[in-house]
């Protein structure tokens, strides 16, 4: 075959598939159901299928065992709630966890009996939870839970220790 003529078959195959997708993007104007989103099929597709919350940095909202009434932070001239970084660090990890306070979990876990929260130096974070029996890998699966679902991913949390309010049985977790 002659150069020539490859150019003129080369020509003539682009020319075809110009003319198709001319035809196709024509025929799907004009057509009312052609490449149309069927609502009731995209539902059925998508049933059952999870929906997963991407980890968000925290908002800056009062969450502690006091009811917000009760909660009153200072504020700057400019009017910015000054809030404890302790403070910060619950409400992320409350806010990772799909939850606005603690009365999310349920009963029997001591995330559910949390009592309060302080931090003597930024970066530790201790957590207290009512005396109700609670045993040593119950304190060691609540710091754990909190690393993993929120301080792993603050640059802020060094370390949680989770403790009984009497100070009984605690443990601390540092770390990813």
């Amino acid at each position: 075959m002659s150069r020539a003529t490859k150019r003129i078959v080369g020509n003539v195959s682009v020319l075809t598939a110009l003319v198709a997708l001319v035809a196709v993007l024509v025929f799907a104007a004009t057509s009312p159901s052609f490449l149309k989103n069927d609502a009731k099929l995209t539902a059925e597709a998508n049933a059952g299928t999870p929906i997963v919350r991407a980890r968000t940095t925290p908002k800056p909202t009062p969450t502690s065992s006091a009811t917000p009434s009760e909660t009153v932070y200072p504020t700057s001239s400019d009017g910015v709630t000054i809030r404890p970084w302790e403070d910060i660090q619950i409400a992320g990890y409350l806010e990772n966890n799909g939850a606005n306070s603690f009365k999310g979990w349920s009963e029997g876990t001591p995330q559910r009996a949390t009592d309060y929260w302080e931090s003597e130096t930024e970066g530790e974070l201790t957590i207290i939870v009512s005396d109700d029996g609670w045993t040593e890998s119950d304190m060691e699966d609540y710091a754990r839970s909190f690393m993993s679902f929120y301080g792993c991913n603050s640059d802020e949390v060094e370390r949680v220790t989770v403790e009984t309010a009497g100070g009984d049985v605690s443990a601390t977790r540092s770390g990813c």
